[in-house]
């Protein structure tokens, strides 16, 4: 170790381990702590502390330390360093409970927020000849999400309102910060969204102002390989479009009922149309922690009650020992997930949409039908292709576990004479 000190380029980093030697027999350098919910609540006061301060109090050591508590939050991370550092110095600090009202529908745009902790719901109030007032949920936001920011991109007036369905903590941007600081990033996030809604025959006859409002109630979340994104088609609200990568749609079966009670591997053989990949194991080496132990569980962007769409997607039920999970179809980009559903109510085949690494536009099945017109409705009828029956993929299933075990009948003795030699 001295040999090195004495030569310059190694006397930092010699100075830095020594340093760190010392620290390490003193204190822990893991604690579980670091990562509790009561350190999480100690961040926001720190946070709340900091950003309590007018603007142009903040010293950049203030900035520093904000940039770091906000660099937990995922949307915030994956801004670039200088759009970080100025939403620091200019962004405010608000909490609200559970049950109060974020963005009220019908007003004009003066600010969006960036949601730090937290759930929020976007609703639609329609009110009859009679007064009478019926709200209807159309989206929901959880930590990561930016809420408002389209209507002041567009100058248009609140189409829906958001209302806290826990308490919030919010980061609130003003009209005139947005404009200087995100108006450029998110006009090309926007355009990307409608160009992307436009060039799909769904929607290639919708006048701009539909896809705009299409655009202004959809959310855009990427999920890393893994995740579940809807647990269960038939209680989901939204329909999923694919902007990039892909993602599996997979039903969940009784093997009790399709196949003999042992594991089997993926396969790429199709005796179906629509089934490509045969039976997924009790745990699919490329689907980590998703189907976990016969469940399927998410990282990460709206529980049984409520439609999420990412962490706190609702799991699916355990399910027994015999229990086998069937991949139905991959939907690549520009593929659509929910629309079968969507036009067909007697479709009781129980899906749900795996990440395979993929970037998603989530669109509320309501807004979709309230604004589809005669054309759009045929157009998904022609192009949507329907599932197999739960009977068709039974007896694809069995068809490749008998082709499964005689393989393995088939190569057992080779296997156990070469294993000898």
């Amino acid at each position: 170790m001295k040999r090195y000190i004495e030569k310059s380029r190694a006397a930092e980093w010699a100075r830095f381990y020594l340093s760190m030697k010392t620290c390490s027999t003193n204190e822990l350098l893991y604690s579980s702590s670091s990562f509790s919910k009561y350190n999480l609540s100690q961040d926001f006061e720190k946070l709340k502390t900091l950003l309590s301060l007018q603007p142009k109090q903040r010293s950049q050591e203030n900035l520093r330390e904000i940039q770091l508590c906000l660099k937990k939050n995922r949307s915030f991370r994956s801004l670039p360093n200088e759009v970080q550092l100025q939403l620091c110095q200019t962004a405010i600090y608000q909490e609200y409970e559970a049950e109060s009202v974020v963005l009220r529908q019908g007003h004009v745009p003066l600010e969006c927020c960036l949601v730090l902790a937290g759930h929020l719901k976007s609703v639609s109030s329609n009110t009859s000849e009679n007064k009478s007032s019926n709200s209807e949920i159309l989206s929901e936001f959880e930590e990561g999400d930016f809420i408002g920011e389209i209507c002041l991109l567009t100058d248009a007036r609140r189409h829906t309102s958001v209302v806290c369905e826990t308490d919030v903590t919010l980061l609130v941007i003003n009209k005139e910060d947005f404009c200087c600081i995100l108006a450029q990033r998110v006009q090309e996030q926007y355009q990307e969204t409608c160009g992307f809604l436009r060039n799909l025959p769904l929607f290639s006859s919708w006048p701009k102002g539909k896809i705009d409002f299409l655009v202004d109630c959809s959310l855009r979340r990427y999920y890393r390989a893994g995740p579940t994104i809807i647990s269960d088609n038939l209680n989901s609200c939204f329909l999923v479009f694919v902007i990039s990568g892909h993602c599996l749609v997979v039903a969940q079966m009784e093997r009790e009922k399709a196949v003999h009670a042992w594991q089997m591997k993926k396969t790429g053989s199709s005796a179906l149309k629509n089934v490509h990949t045969g039976v997924l194991p009790r745990r699919p080496a490329g689907v980590t922690a998703v189907l976990e132990a016969s469940a399927v569980s998410r990282e990460t962007s709206p529980s049984a009650t409520r439609t999420t769409l990412s962490t706190q997607e609702p799991r699916l039920q355990r399910s027994s020992p015999a229990t086998c999970f069937v991949e139905i179809r991959v939907l690549e980009q520009g593929g659509i997930f929910g629309l079968v559903e969507t036009l067909d109510k007697s479709c009781d085949l129980q899906l749900c949409l795996i990440s395979g690494g993929a970037e998603c536009i989530f669109i509320p099945r309501t807004v979709f039908l309230a604004e589809a017109g005669t054309e759009t409705r045929r157009t998904a009828l022609a192009s949507v292709c329907a599932y197999p029956s739960v009977e068709a993929i039974r007896k694809h299933v069995v068809e490749h576990q008998a082709w499964e075990a005689y393989k393995a009948r088939l190569l057992e003795p080779y296997l156990k004479r070469g294993s000898k030699v």
